[in-house]
């Protein structure tokens, strides 16, 4: 250890001072929201509402209770919204956003329009019936709850949109516009891969989800042809029934229900760049228009489900700053690429983070360590490239995991009892903002751990030097 006195601390922080939020004056006007924006955000309730009314007047034969019901939550929702009205709105003050709401609890947000990193346009299909759509946004450093304005006439939301990204100093970087019915020749142009067709999403999203649900189907039939056959089949019936089938049958019908939800959100999927953004653009029911900053991007990963390794296909997810910052047990990610091929995959991974390969050669863990993971070994390993730091593991859905150096913010090195008996150590690359995804090679040899935390150290910094601004 040096005996040479620690550097003195700058005088103050880099970097530009922080201004405090202000609330705008008493007397500003507050921009309203549209009428229909309670009536929306209740959807769900009024929903499940009137079908309990319906199935009520269908099993006692009175349909005049459900048409009163039905006239009662149009009376009280009407009133509701009214009310509700009167306290929500937005100002945009300087160079802030402030968002009103709340009836019984009133809520103000601030929303530094300086560390605005998208804002994204979202129209879910009960908004998109009235020509409404909701704005949603997102500023680098967030807790993880994004800001939202819903609901807004579309052209109100498009023209917010771009008022916002330009107080921020961002380019409003517009979505291609979506081509017309009819109009196929001319519908990629502009994207990086070709606009991904309903018959390949569609086959993708059941060769994902059939492995799972064949082996439930698999492993429940069995049990009840041994156990029918020992203990008679109309006891072990009704006992697998309450005990095993019914909460199986549940969990089928959610996997069925997930597969539906990702092939619709994904129908219609389109990527394309301008400038530093990556603009996406999916979804047949409820569509969206997401902007990726290239500058912000922590991290990106790709998935090969087991039923998609004969055709190649593989799916791209890139994780950002802003997105980063969701709670351990809510992290998200921008699908970047729902399915594609090789070379597509390719050219979204090089979009995404500049140079970065998409096929990687990992290092498996010590032979000694595979009875610790017996089925993923062989899919388990890490390595260092020239761009990012990689690793690689599951087993039904084989997944490699790269984040840039320049991301990197710490490394450390963990080992437990076990694995200190047998010479091993994991080592895992913490990326900017918390990202939860992080980079974790499993296993490894104690000396080869060492020799990888310090090398990651040396490329992060080295990385980091040569990035201007620095991202955190």
């Amino acid at each position: 250890m040096s005996d040479e006195p620690a550097p003195s601390l700058a005088e103050a922080p880099y970097g530009p001072e922080p201004s405090a939020p202000t609330a705008p004056p008493a007397g500003v006007q507050r921009q309203r929201l549209h009428p229909l924006t309670p009536l929306l955000e209740s959807f769900r309730f009024l929903t499940a509402a009137v079908a309990a009314a319906g199935l009520q007047a269908f099993t006692s034969r009175n349909f005049l209770f459900a048409i009163y019901i039905a006239l009662a939550a149009a009376v009280v929702g009407g009133i509701a919204s009214l009310i509700a009205l009167q306290y929500r709105g937005f100002v945009i003050w300087g160079r802030e956003l402030h968002i009103y709401g709340g009836v019984f609890t009133r809520s103000h947000r601030t929303v530094p329009l300086d560390r605005l990193q998208s804002v994204d346009l979202a129209r879910p299909i009960r908004a998109r019936l009235f020509g409404l759509a909701q704005l949603n946004i997102e500023v680098a450093g967030g807790d993880g709850t994004d800001a939202k304005l819903a609901y807004l006439k579309a052209d109100r939301a498009l023209e917010l949109r771009a008022e916002l990204l330009a107080i921020a100093g961002r380019p409003p970087a517009e979505p291609a516009p979506e081509p017309a019915e009819g109009a196929v020749p001319d519908r990629d142009a502009g994207l990086l891969v070709p606009q991904l067709t309903v018959k390949r999403l569609a086959l993708a999203s059941v060769l994902e989800a059939l492995p799972v649900q064949l082996t439930a189907i698999l492993v429940f039939g069995t049990a009840f042809a041994v156990t029918g056959s020992i203990f008679g089949f109309s006891t072990v019936a009704t006992t697998l029934w309450v005990g095993f089938f019914a909460p199986a049958l549940l969990g089928y019908l959610q996997s069925t229900v997930a597969m539906v939800n990702r092939f619709l959100r994904n129908g219609r999927f389109r990527i394309g760049r301008d400038g530093t953004n990556l603009l996406i653009q999916r979804g047949l029911t409820d569509t969206s228009h997401e902007t990726v900053p290239v500058d912000r991007v922590t991290g990106v990963s790709f998935d090969e489900p087991v039923l998609w390794r004969s055709r190649r296909w593989r799916r791209v997810e890139v994780w950002t700053a802003a997105v980063a910052q969701q709670s351990a047990t809510a992290v998200k990610s921008t699908t970047a690429l729902p399915v594609g091929e090789p070379d597509q995959v390719a050219v979204v991974a090089a979009a995404a983070v500049p140079d970065l390969p998409s096929v990687f050669a990992t290092e498996r863990p010590p032979r000694r360590a595979r009875w610790r993971m017996p089925l993923r070994w062989k899919r388990t390993g890490a390595a260092l490239t020239d761009r990012a730091f990689v690793v690689r593991h599951g087993y039904w859905v084989n997944t490699h995991v790269a984040v840039p150096y320049a991301r990197i913010q710490s490394v450390k090195v963990t080992q437990g009892r076990v694995q200190r008996m047998q010479g091993l150590a994991t080592v895992r690359a913490l990326a900017a903002g918390g990202l939860g995804h992080d980079a974790v090679a499993l296993h490894r040899d104690v000396g080869e751990a060492v020799a990888m935390a310090a090398e990651l150290r040396e490329r992060a910094d080295a990385a980091a030097a040569l990035e201007r601004p620095r991202l955190s």
